[in-house]
This record gives structure tokens, C-alpha cells and sequence, in this order.
């Protein structure tokens, strides 16, 4: 997954290729989805789409809403391998991936909360993070 907005010049880009096919030379046989969120693939939440992620949607936007989250979580739960490209724009993430994580963190869906505070629950998942040298 990419969030830069800067096209061949992104260096999280650069190190998201490089993840994939080192990935890829492990496990040929691997099948990749890509998501580009530079392009306004997922829109940030507004009052008339929130319901769709937060609630029982009702209205078009909130069902429009609601039909993406579930296909964005349907990836993350398909996948066995996430690779996120997140470069750092004024000290934060980008709000395309912002927003990506308000589609796919979804109270019942994908976490819960219990006495013991959030609880995920895509639990064939295990959490590993590698960095890579970057190729140049």
C-alpha cells in the first residue's frame, strides 16, 4: 500500500517496491494487491458517511461507505502480509492513510474494547516489522 503523493519521486514508494519483491523472492508464488491511496481511493469520513463505519448505516453515502470499508477489510483479512509506505508529511502520516484507517478499524469488526482496553480482532494476524536497507 502507498500513501505518498509524490509519484516517482517517493522514496516510501522506492522502499514499498523493494519490500515486495524481496517478499516475492521469498514466496514466488504470492499473489500482490496493490492500493494506491494518493488517488482518493478512500475518502475521509464526513457527518453523512461516519454512520457507515461507526453505526447502523442507513442512507446511500452511509451504505456507499460501508460497502468500502468492508472491501478494505476484506483485503486486510485476506492478506497474509502487509506493506504499508508511509512517509511522514508536516510530522504525521498522510490523510490517505488516515483515512484508510478509519475504514478498516471498525468497532466489532476488526477491534473490540474490553476491560483491558482495545482488543483486535484479526487474531491469525502476527504483528512483525522488518525495515529494509533501501536499495541505493
Amino acid at each position: 500500500m502507498n500513501g505518498s503523493v509524490s509519484g516517482d519521486a517517493s522514496v516510501s514508494r522506492a522502499l514499498v517496491e523493494v519490500a515486495v519483491q524481496r517478499l516475492l523472492g521469498i514466496n514466488p508464488d504470492a499473489s500482490v494487491t496493490h492500493r494506491d491511496l494518493s488517488h482518493g481511493a478512500v475518502p475521509h469520513l464526513t457527518p453523512a458517511t461516519v454512520a457507515g463505519v461507526r453505526a447502523v448505516a442507513n442512507t446511500d453515502h452511509e451504505l456507499s461507505t460501508q460497502a468500502l470499508s468492508d472491501e478494505l477489510i476484506a483485503e486486510l483479512q485476506a492478506a497474509d502480509v502487509v506493506v504499508i509506505g508511509a512517509p511522514m508529511h508536516n510530522f504525521s502520516i498522510p490523510s490517505s492513510l488516515r483515512a484508510w484507517f478509519d475504514h478498516v478499524l471498525r468497532r466489532r469488526v476488526t477491534f473490540s474494547y474490553s476491560e483491558a482496553g482495545p482488543k483486535g480482532l484479526l487474531t491469525s494476524k502476527r504483528r512483525h516489522m522488518r525495515s529494509f536497507d533501501p536499495p541505493w
